[in-house]
Parts: structure tokens; sequence; C-alpha cells
């Protein structure tokens, strides 16, 4: 967002905060979103993204936790509950929102649950097709998390080009939080012949294919 951009309350909820977005000729409305993890709590938040979308007429984009999956590939481990989906699905057609989708993790969320990883897409952007006529090349990308079980969501309105090629290997410091990544580390430096280019290249090998397994991300 440039320097020149403007914004004013537009509306307020415990679980849900608007403002309007003015940047030169371009206006727009902006959610920020904070669900609740009670389910009955929710369904407050829902009413209220429905009373929103009866009242914004401009490009409308809505982002953040809302607590909720949308389909069973959203979510590894735990249980999927069709019918809190369903009603997720129809709060975002009652209210003509999109789902932006996203680039890295697969995830958002992760838990150890007694000895257990479980993963869900809790936080994602959706919006209106007036604001993603307005930012055609906007894109979301799920970054990793480092102290919080939440990622990070990275949201850019001008698109970006595919840098996957030739992409440099870098270490994600969300490895070192994951109990199982001293274990391959150890047991890719030991299985190579002893010396260091041999051991950093098993060492990459193992740790992208763990990103990949573990983390969702290619």
């Amino acid at each position: 967002m440039s320097c020149s951009a403007t914004t004013s309350e537009f509306a307020s909820h415990p679980q849900a905060i608007s403002f309007t977005v003015v940047e030169g000729n371009k206006s727009w409305v902006c959610t920020a979103v904070y669900a609740s993890p009670r389910v009955d709590l929710r369904q407050q938040g829902w009413a209220h993204l429905r009373e929103l979308g009866g009242r914004v007429t401009m490009p409308w984009l809505v982002l953040g936790d809302f607590n909720e999956v949308m389909l069973s590939t959203e979510c590894r481990g735990g249980q999927f509950s069709m019918a809190r989906a369903s009603q997720f699905l129809e709060v975002l057609n009652d209210c003509n929102l999109l789902d932006m989708g996203a680039k890295g993790l697969r995830f958002t969320w992760y838990r150890n649950h007694r000895g257990s990883m479980l993963a869900k897409r809790l936080d994602r952007a959706v919006c209106n097709i007036v604001w993603q006529a307005m930012f055609p090349e906007a894109y979301v990308e799920n970054l990793c998390r480092v102290y919080f079980d939440h990622c990070p969501l990275l949201l850019r309105r001008d698109g970006s080009r595919d840098k996957s090629q030739d992409r440099p290997f870098g270490f994600q410091a969300a490895w070192a939080t994951h109990r199982d990544f001293e274990r391959i580390v150890r047991e890719a430096w030991c299985r190579t012949t002893p010396t260091l280019a041999n051991g950093l290249r098993a060492v990459r090998e193992d740790a992208t294919k763990f990103n990949r397994e573990v983390f969702g991300n290619n």
C-alpha cells in the first residue's frame, strides 16, 4: 500500500474490524477477522459478516483467522466437521466472497496433540469479484510460523513472478521447532561418505523432503 493511502473505520465487532481504504482514485473495504475458537460464539461472527455483506457496496477484502476449514483436504489429523464447513461456505456465498487461495505452506495452523501433529488451513483471504477485478494480480502467501501456532499471511496486490525454478536452498526457522528435525539432520549426515560436501548435500535433500511432507511447502 502506498504512503498516500488513508483509512477510516467502517465497522467494528469483537471478531472483526473493518475499515475503508482510500488510495488515489481507488477505495475499498478491508475486514480483518479473528473468529472465535468457540463454535457457538463463532455464529455471531458469521452473522456480522452477513450483515456487512448487505452493507458493503465497494470492493471488499476479508482476511485473517476464520478458525474453520472449507474442505476435508484443508486439515490433517483431528476431526473434520462437514456441517461446520458447509456453514462456513454458506456465509462466504451469502457475502459473495471468493477464496483467493494461497502460495507457500498448505496449512496455516499446527499443533502437537498427544504426539501427533495436527494441521489445518484456518487462515485465508477472501474477496468479492469487484476487489478481484481492481487487483487482478493479487495473491496470498502462507509464510512459515516461528513462535506461534498460526502462520502469518502475506498479501501482495501487484503479483509476482514464479521464482520456484532454480530457487536456492534456505533454512526455515520453523523446522527447528519440530521434534523430528534434529534426527533427520543427524541421519542424513551419517549416511553419506564423510566429506563436508556430501553431508551438506544429504541434509539439503532430506530437509527439502521434510519441508514438503511436514509443512506442505514445495
